[in-house]
C-alpha cells in the first residue's frame, strides 16, 4: 500500500481514534489546521483524499482539535460529558441529554491526556463538578472501585467501605460482591487497554512528512509505553 492510500485509509476509517486522526490531518493540511472552522477542514480533506471523511471522522477530529485549542474538557461539565462521548462513539447529539457512562468516561480521559494532558503540576485538573459526575456515573453503575484511569485520587471509598464493613462475617458473599465488581473494572481496564494498543499500532505504521507531526507521535508513544509499564492495579483502594 502507498504512503498516500494508507493515509487516505486512516482518515476515512470512521473507527480510528481522534488523536491518531488529529496527528494524520496535521501532518496533511499543516498546524494552522487548527484554527480553521470545521467546514474548511471538511472542504480540505475531501479535496486531498477525494472523498469527504463521515462524520464520525470529523466529529472525533474537531473534538480533538478542541481540546488542543480549549479547556472546556477539564473544567466545564456539559464540555466535559460532549467531548467523552464524541471521542469513545465518534457521535454528537446537541438536541437532547446524553449521558456519559463509565466506560465512555475512561476513554475520554485517557485520550485527552494524550492530546492535550493538563499542567502535571495541578493537582485538581477536572472541576468539582466533574469529578463529582465522575463519581455519580460509576455508582450508577455499581462500580465501587473505580477502574485505573477514573480513580484520579478524588473518587470517594466511602461505598466500598461500607460494603467491606457490612460483610465482614461472611466471607463468602464478600468475595461475591468482590468478583462481581472486579468483573466490571476488568471489562472497562481491558477496553482502555485494547484502544490503546490500536493507537500504538496506528501511529506506528503512519508515513509522517512533518516535523511537529512526528514530535507528537514521539510524545503519545511515551505516554503511551509508560502506561504500558504500569500494570493492573485492580485492587480495592
Amino acid at each position: 500500500m502507498s504512503l498516500a492510500a494508507r493515509v487516505k485509509e486512516v482518515l476515512l476509517d470512521q473507527e480510528t481514534p481522534a488523536s491518531v486522526l488529529l496527528i494524520v490531518s496535521a501532518d496533511l493540511l499543516g498546524p494552522e489546521m487548527l484554527q480553521w472552522d470545521p467546514m474548511t477542514i471538511r472542504l480540505e480533506l475531501k479535496e486531498r483524499l477525494g472523498q469527504e471523511p463521515g462524520l464520525k471522522t470529523i466529529n472525533r477530529l474537531m473534538t480533538a482539535i478542541e481540546l488542543v485549542t480549549r479547556d472546556g474538557f477539564y473544567r466545564d461539565l456539559p464540555d466535559f460529558i460532549r467531548m467523552c462521548n464524541a471521542l469513545f462513539n465518534g457521535t454528537v447529539n446537541l438536541e437532547s441529554w446524553d449521558p456519559a457512562d463509565a466506560a465512555e468516561i475512561a476513554w475520554g480521559i485517557t485520550e485527552a491526556l494524550l492530546i492535550w494532558p493538563p499542567d502535571p503540576d495541578d493537582e485538581e485538573p477536572f472541576s468539582k463538578e466533574i469529578v463529582a459526575y465522575i463519581g455519580e456515573a460509576l455508582r450508577d453503575e455499581g462500580i465501587l472501585v473505580p477502574p485505573d484511569v477514573l480513580r484520579l485520587g478524588i473518587i470517594d471509598t466511602s461505598e466500598w467501605d461500607r460494603v467491606q464493613g457490612e460483610w465482614s462475617d461472611d466471607p463468602s458473599m464478600f468475595n461475591a460482591i468482590h468478583d462481581k465488581e472486579r468483573e466490571k473494572t476488568d471489562e472497562i481496564n481491558l477496553l482502555i487497554k485494547q484502544r490503546l494498543t490500536r493507537v500504538l499500532q496506528l501511529l506506528d505504521s503512519l508515513p509522517l512528512d512533518n516535523g511537529d507531526a512526528k514530535d507528537a507521535v514521539k510524545t503519545m508513544f511515551s505516554a503511551l509505553r509508560a502506561k504500558e509499564g504500569e500494570g493492573d492495579k485492580l485492587k480495592p483502594i
